[in-house]
């Protein structure tokens, strides 16, 4: 009888171990802008992700030397968007990635830089 109790609890924190590894958000790991076409002036940019919960959506703000600037929102789902550029595009860029996760009824915000 006293065998049952712990296996029923060995069970149940490992079914928490799981819920808990899967609901983990996960990680932009890489942003870059793979090609740049000059006319209209529009980034390619392509997302890494590590794993774990995909966000709900991503907003990337980019900006290079020479004064191109652009923005997208994109669901995070995806890993490729192209956004058009507004001024003169030249690199190296700075996106400003702003992802959100919804995990467990919560908003959760994560914001991060990637610079080249």
């Amino acid at each position: 009888m006293q065998w049952r109790r712990w296996a029923a609890i060995g069970i149940g924190v490992l079914a928490a171990a799981a819920l808990i590894a899967g609901a983990r958000p996960a990680r932009l790991r890489l942003v870059r802008v793979t090609h740049v076409s000059p006319a209209p002036p529009m980034a390619s940019i392509s997302l890494l992700y590590a794993r774990g919960a995909r966000p709900q959506f991503v907003v990337l703000d980019i900006a290079g030397a020479h004064g191109a600037s652009g923005s997208a929102t994109i669901s995070g789902d995806q890993e490729f968007v192209e956004t058009p550029f507004a001024g003169v595009p030249g690199g190296p860029y700075r996106i400003d990635a702003t992802l959100a996760y919804r995990i467990g009824g919560f908003l959760m915000l994560r914001q991060t830089t990637f610079g080249g």
